[in-house]
């Protein structure tokens, strides 16, 4: 995967609309984490050492983030780290339909992909707060480390090129509007299964909760833009020193001479 291609490909349709849409998600997290004094997601290490069990924890958390502030604040993350990914199934669907039922199969899409995000968001946030239990002060840290065994796990390689598999889309009345949901759930369950693990990282990642939101919504989008290969252990290349050395080393064998 060359950066140039990859760049230049950014300016055409729908990228630039799902970057912005990206970025407003990201305004917006700012503003509701500056204007609530913290993410919404996750208890303070300090007090989560005085808690020692689970249902406790649970009850602390809810008191102090009552249910809907979660959901609100889960649905701004994924606003602002899962449009990018979006590119290549939306321009499926938009090329799939007729002119005039564009909007309305994107928009099929789009509900069921992020109904299926939005009923993970309180797995992953109970997730997370287990994961504070359990390790409290280096609940970041173990997070990073899940998330990327997962990114050199087969199972994750297996859910990225499912990803990949693009559905038929009918032409007319209600047969359109299912295939557009429907291909909007299944693409939704392997982005889950592929994204799961950075997902999680935010959440535990306290006030680092933006620059986190950041860096694991780049490293989600090179793996979806990574071509499809056999399901087996391997470290990333996004990971991987060697790597980066070869692609610098061969972006200099092929500058021209003066």
């Amino acid at each position: 995967m060359r950066l140039g291609p990859v760049l230049r490909s950014c300016t055409y349709a729908p990228w630039p609309l799902l970057l912005a849409t990206a970025g407003l998600g990201l305004a917006l997290s700012v503003y509701n984490e500056v204007n609530t004094e913290g993410p919404a997601f996750c208890v303070t290490a300090n007090g989560l050492s005085i808690i020692t069990s689970w249902p406790a924890a649970l009850q602390a958390e809810l008191a102090l983030n009552p249910l809907h502030r979660i959901l609100a604040g889960w649905a701004l993350m994924l606003l602002a780290m899962m449009p990018p990914l979006l590119a290549m199934p939306l321009m499926h669907v938009w090329r799939s339909s007729l002119p005039s039922r564009r909007i309305r199969a994107s928009v099929g899409f789009l509900l069921g992909y992020c109904a299926l995000w939005m009923a993970v968001g309180p797995i992953l946030t109970a997730l997370a707060l287990l994961l504070q239990i359990a390790v409290i002060k280096n609940a970041l840290a173990v997070a990073l480390l899940i998330a990327m065994l997962w990114s050199a796990s087969p199972w994750h390689r297996a859910a990225l090129n499912r990803g990949h598999l693009l559905r038929r889309i009918g032409m007319f009345g209600w047969a359109a509007d299912r295939d557009c949901l429907i291909f909007g759930m299944t693409h939704g369950v392997f982005c889950i299964v592929s994204c799961w693990a950075w997902m999680l990282v935010p959440l535990v990642s306290g006030a680092w909760h933006i620059p986190m939101m950041l860096l694991a919504g780049i490293i989600m989008l090179v793996e979806r833009l990574t071509p499809p290969g056999p399901p087996r252990w391997c470290w990333h290349p996004l990971f991987s020193p060697v790597y980066l050395y070869t692609l610098l080393t061969k972006r200099n064998t092929e500058r021209p001479h003066s």
